[in-house]
């Protein structure tokens, strides 16, 4: 099912609006084909789509009366993997071409898709929680966002975030500046010229946001037990990942991903101070809490 909304917005929020005509028309753009290329093209990229799912069920502990919200779905990807542990999903997305790929991909009837604004949407009864995977970095203004959303959950709700990490190998000047990622740039910069294509389709506004920073967030809309875990744990050293530094080759990947993925075990049971300090070698991280109570 998708369902259309008009996003409103007071005058006092008009700072941070979240850049939405823009990050709309790059997801547009890239609904065909970003699914297959961000987690399931290699066994790279199938290796980070394990270790994301795992953490984001074992984060989120979906149940089976649940109705939880999910932030930017995109194509699917994670309401395909949370829908048959729940009651029901209401998935957001500012993105119509993500939301056909999505309809197509998850085919669920737990699973309602609507196309506007998460900040603006407004349930039907209180969430039992709400997710969101790689989304909340492309969001100007997602502190607000994310308040909004946390005003809807019940006492006893949890929210997951799955998110890139500000502080890591992965965000390395080196890697955005590699022989692999220079050409690719150049590249799109060429086809752009030559097919006319409007700068604001291409770029948009993204941020990292620091664990601290979400905590603080969701602490102040009354969720406590806050928990920060590393989710794609690694080196970004392979030929074939998307801009790395190009060093291990394909024959080599099997070893090296076995020895990510014990490295991914070691940092998630480690002690909360050893855990943090694992961050760095993290892509990305989850953090977890559970609502305690409403805000007024």
């Amino acid at each position: 099912m998708a369902t259309t909304f008009a996003a409103t917005r007071a005058a006092d929020d008009h700072n941070n609006e979240h850049n939405n005509e823009q990050i709309r028309g790059v997801f547009n753009d890239a609904a065909s084909y970003y699914q297959n290329l961000r987690w399931f093209k290699t066994p790279l990229t199938r290796f980070e789509y394990g270790q994301t799912e795992r953490v984001l069920l074992e984060q989120l502990r979906p149940g089976a009366t649940d109705h939880l919200l999910e932030i930017g779905p995109g194509p699917g990807t994670w309401t395909k993997v949370v829908a048959p542990h729940v009651k029901r999903v209401t998935a957001v997305d500012i993105s119509e071409n993500m939301l056909e790929q999505a309809r197509h991909y998850v085919e669920s009837p737990n699973v309602t898709f609507i196309n506007g604004d998460a900040a603006e949407y407004q349930p039907d009864e209180p969430l039992d929680g709400f997710y969101s995977v790689r989304v909340l970095e492309y969001v100007r203004g997602w502190e607000r966002m994310l308040s909004r959303v946390a005003a809807h959950v019940a006492v006893g709700g949890r929210a997951t975030v799955i998110t890139k990490t500000p502080f890591s190998v992965y965000r390395g000047t080196g890697r955005e500046l590699s022989v692999i990622a220079v050409p690719r740039h150049l590249a799109g910069r060429l086809k752009r010229k030559l097919l006319h294509t409007p700068e604001h389709h291409i770029t948009f506004w993204q941020t990292y946001i620091k664990p601290l920073e979400m905590a603080a967030v969701l602490r102040a809309n009354g969720f406590e037990d806050v928990e920060v875990r590393p989710v794609i744990v690694g080196l970004p050293i392979f030929m074939r990942g998307t801009c790395q530094y190009p060093i291990v080759p394909p024959p080599l990947e099997g070893a090296f991903l076995r020895a990510f993925d014990w490295g991914f075990g070691a940092a998630t049971n480690a002690p909360t101070w050893l855990r943090d300090r694992s961050l760095f070698f993290s892509e990305s991280y989850a953090i977890s809490a559970t609502k305690a109570h409403d805000v007024r």
